[in-house]
């Protein structure tokens, strides 16, 4: 066990802390599942899972409490693999550590998104002290690579009146609708011919990366454009490859090129030094950006120059960001955000993700963006489509919640969210249930800086506990 199995309540930091010690990125949550289930089993609930992995456990109403509506606390189980060093997600587990009023990771993603909506789910799950109605956990699958979890889940694992979706990282919010999306893979053929001059490598570094849909609003500017920019500008650097990225919702912070010049490495270096210098004066969120150009081995080929120039004006022009905001919500609208780029001898594959509040308008923004790409040659295939949670302002847990809320002296706002929630799915499946989304502070998700402020766990812990008071009451 972490230090943080120290921390209040003890209940919830241990199961956090048993879920950072099984690995579980996105498409490797089994251990973690099966686990949860022995858990369950052990504390005498019942625990079964479908054919996607996704896990529900169910827990009985206490005695006299039998004729309450069930209540659902859902997250999902995996976790997007980011680092700052080599570390492999698959083997290896994550160390929480405390950090003030924090807890982090060394050097890794948390996994607060979502272990710590788990945990706490766990931790009322397994009360056996807890008198009200009966509840149910409900844990999914693959919510990081386009909520195929939620997407795939059998109607009877949402049976229940009310479900909250603890998946909501700002604690004096609840999330009361979110955007819907897409994935689109674009891929091109690339051509070859013999490279002149001497290897090279271009590192872009020091932006901020993040989440692309909490994110994708603060311009904080995304690696793979900014050095398709630079490399459209010095055709002199002919290209092998271009490689950035690890997650198609994590706005890419760094990227790299490598390729050939005739010109020495020193002078390319001085055009690189005048271009971060160009976008810093322009972007007050690129003040960390930092573009380095070394020697490398010498490649024996490099795409030829059409090739090459297409691609690199390809990526520049890229539509990318925040494109329209919400009349009706202080929320982005539409986005899309240019993921990851991987280069192969016969393939170049860029991987994109869009979103959007309305449908409709999400289709409309992956058909400009696969068109944008077919202008320059490579070809769209969508992916990952899931629909938009279209916000219900009134609703009895609603009220209940912002209630608890009041009582407990913490202000709290309803908030549309440009992020795809697994509410979408949710209230497609079971139009009866009446959901919120909400959950503990946490900050950087998605980077090697994510942090979980550690008084919010306990304060979650108690609106819950309250508000589960408050549905018995009315027995």
């Amino acid at each position: 066990m972490s230090e943080i199995c120290k921390l209040e309540p003890q209940s919830v930091w241990k199961f956090f802390d048993l879920i950072c010690s099984i690995p579980h990125p996105s498409g490797h949550e089994n251990a973690l599942a099966e686990k949860l289930c022995a858990v369950a089993r052990e504390a005498g609930l019942t625990a079964r899972r479908d054919e996607s992995g996704n896990v529900r456990i169910d827990r009985p109403a206490a005695p006299g409490f039998e004729q309450l509506p069930t209540v659902i606390l859902q997250g999902h189980l995996d976790m997007v693999p980011a680092s700052d060093h080599e570390f492999d997600f698959l083997t290896e587990p994550v160390t929480p550590r405390i950090d003030g009023q924090w807890v982090t990771a060394c050097g890794t993603t948390l996994g607060a998104d979502n272990g710590i909506g788990v945990a706490h789910a766990l931790a009322i799950l397994c009360d056996k002290d807890l008198k009200c109605g009966a509840l149910a956990g409900l844990f999914t699958v693959n919510e990081e690579t386009g909520l195929l979890g939620a997407a795939a889940l059998p109607p009877e694992f949402l049976a229940g009146k009310y479900l909250l979706n603890c998946d909501n990282g700002d604690r004096r919010s609840f999330s009361i609708g979110c955007a819907g999306g897409a994935r689109q893979i674009i891929t091109f053929t690339p051509s070859w011919t013999m490279a002149k001059g001497r290897g090279v490598k271009l590192t872009l570094s020091g932006l901020k990366g993040g989440h692309s849909g909490t994110c994708i609003h603060l311009e904080r500017g995304n690696a793979i454009k900014s050095l398709a920019e630079f490399l459209d500008l010095y055709p002199e650097i002919s290209l092998a490859s271009i490689t950035s990225g690890t997650v198609d919702n994590a706005i890419p912070a760094e990227a790299a090129a490598y390729g050939a010049s005739e010109l020495p490495p020193a002078e390319l270096q001085q055009f690189a030094d005048a271009f971060v210098m160009a976008v810093k004066a322009d972007s007050p969120n690129a003040a960390g950006l930092c573009l380095t150009v070394t020697a490398a081995d010498t490649p024996e080929k490099v795409w030829t120059a059409d090739f090459r120039a297409r691609i690199t004006a390809a990526l520049a022009l890229t539509p990318d960001g925040a494109f329209e905001m919400s009349e009706n919500f202080d929320a982005v609208r539409d986005s899309s955000n240019l993921a990851i780029v991987r280069c192969s001898e016969n393939q170049v594959e860029i991987r994109t993700s869009q979103r959007s509040l309305v449908d409709a308008e999400r289709d409309r923004v992956c058909g400009m963006i696969a068109s944008h790409f077919a202008t320059f040659g490579g070809t769209a295939a969508i992916s990952n489509v899931y629909p938009a949670s279209t916000p219900k302002p009134q609703s009895h847990l609603l009220d209940l919640a912002v209630a608890v809320r009041k009582r407990m002296n913490v202000p709290v706002e309803l908030q549309v969210i440009h992020a795809g929630l697994e509410s979408g799915w949710f209230a497609l499946k079971n139009p009866d249930l009446e959901i919120i989304s909400c959950g503990p502070y946490m900050e950087l998700c998605h980077t090697p800086q994510e942090r979980l402020e550690i008084g919010s766990v306990a304060e979650f812990d108690r609106f819950i506990r309250l508000l589960l008071a408050d549905i018995a009451g009315e027995q």
